[in-house]
C-alpha cells in the first residue's frame, strides 16, 4: 500500500496520466505538433498532422536484450511518503501512485519555427 500525505501537482497535459491506485496497464499516446511563427498564427489550417511522416510512422517496441535478475527484501509493506510536489507532467508521461505490471507510452513531437527572413543566419 502507498500512502502520500500531500501531493501538489502543477500542471498534467498531452495525454499524461495521475493513477491513484493499482493498473494492470496504462499506455498514455500523444502527437503533438507545435508551430512557433513570427507575428502569431491565426489559424491551425495548413498544419494538419497527416503530412508530416513522423506521426504516421509505425514504432516498434525496443527489444530487451537483457534480462536483470534481482531480489528485494521489503521491510515494510507500505510505502508511506508525506509530501510529493510536481512541477509538470507532460506528454504521455505517467505519474501513478501506486503498482503497474505494464506501461507503454509513446509521445511524438514535431516543433517547427517559422522566422521571417530578417532572422536567417541568426542562431535561435
Amino acid at each position: 500500500m502507498t500512502r502520500v500525505k500531500q501531493l501538489k501537482m502543477e500542471s498534467l497535459s498531452y495525454s499524461s496520466i495521475f493513477q491513484i491506485g493499482d493498473a494492470k496497464e496504462i499506455e498514455p499516446r500523444a502527437d503533438v505538433l507545435a508551430v512557433q511563427k513570427e507575428g502569431g498564427i491565426s489559424s491551425d489550417k495548413g498544419f494538419e498532422l497527416e503530412q508530416y511522416p513522423i506521426f504516421n510512422t509505425e514504432l516498434y517496441p525496443l527489444q530487451d536484450h537483457e534480462t536483470v535478475t534481482g531480489e528485494h527484501c521489503n521491510h515494510h509493506p507500505n510505502i508511506s511518503v508525506s509530501s510529493i510536489f510536481i512541477n509538470g507532467v507532460s506528454s504521455s508521461g505517467v505519474v501513478q501512485l501506486g503498482s503497474n505490471k505494464h506501461i507503454n507510452a509513446i509521445s511524438k513531437i514535431k516543433h517547427i519555427r517559422m522566422l521571417t527572413d530578417n532572422n536567417k543566419g541568426e542562431n535561435h
